[in-house]
């Protein structure tokens, strides 16, 4: 057998090899107010780090998404147990890791959970700053994140290697619902300012006195100051919605 026919034979059989370790699925991330190829990356990253973990058997995402696609775009709106079994999400695998890639307040946070057919089911989260991050920075916050995750496991027979890893319900969530509902307050309050504003004006009731060019300049410096107040509110209210969104998805993501 010549060289190039030997070297080819064992690369043939070493792809063909089967995976060893425990076989896990990592289901394509939901995003909240990301752009989708941030959150790509950051799945990307999480997929490096779990694929780097020893004792594992991470399937390919080609396949993962292949078969989410066949079974539908509800494939992934289930419990642990579901997905392993009935949906078939996971099927054949003993564990399925999910993820969540957010952009909220500047940074890039990213909630993973752990969950197998049994019930079980652990989360934890990871953050990245929004600009100046470090080159691999989001692999390795990932890979201690699942180790974390990974190492307290139940073993076979119900034993866990560590305390349990489910944190307290974090306080956070509630602190974005509170900070967005304060945002669309004050957005609401310059709207409101923004429109009697308009209407004084169209009713010709802008509060300006003398002529000529003083009259002009308080004229337009209404005009500015309703666009500004209009301005605003739109900021205001944009923001209190993405903020009250993340809030209410991880106050959702954290009920038991």
């Amino acid at each position: 057998m010549s060289v190039v026919a030997l070297a080819l034979s064992l690369a043939l059989s070493q792809a063909a090899a089967p995976c060893q370790g425990e076989r896990l699925v990592l289901a394509p991330f939901d995003t909240v107010a990301l752009p989708r190829a941030e959150a790509r990356g950051l799945e990307d990253a999480v997929r490096k780090a779990v694929a780097a973990t020893p004792g594992v058997c991470l399937e390919s995402r080609a396949d993962t998404v292949a078969r989410v696609r066949t079974l539908g775009p509800s494939a992934l709106a289930c419990d642990g147990a579901t997905c392993l079994g009935a949906r078939g999400v996971a099927s054949g695998a003993a564990w399925l890791v999910r993820g969540v890639a957010l952009g909220v307040g500047g940074a890039r946070s990213v909630v993973l959970s752990l969950e197998d057919a049994r019930g079980f089911e652990a989360r934890e989260t990871f953050q990245l700053p929004g600009v100046n991050a470090e080159p691999g920075e989001a692999e390795a916050r990932a890979r201690q994140t699942f180790k974390t995750l990974w190492t307290g496991r139940p073993l076979e027979g119900g034993a866990a290697r560590t305390a349990a890893v489910e944190r307290p319900k974090r306080l956070w969530p509630k602190v974005l619902l509170a900070a967005g509902g304060a945002a669309l307050a004050a957005g609401v309050g310059f709207g409101v300012a923004s429109r009697r504003a308009e209407s004084r004006l169209s009713a010709g009731n802008s509060g300006c006195t003398g002529e000529g060019e003083a009259f002009r300049s308080c004229l337009d410096g209404r005009v500015r100051d309703g666009r500004r107040q209009a301005t605003t509110a739109n900021v205001l209210m944009g923001t209190g919605a993405v903020l009250g969104a993340g809030g209410a998805f991880f106050l959702v993501w954290e009920l038991p």
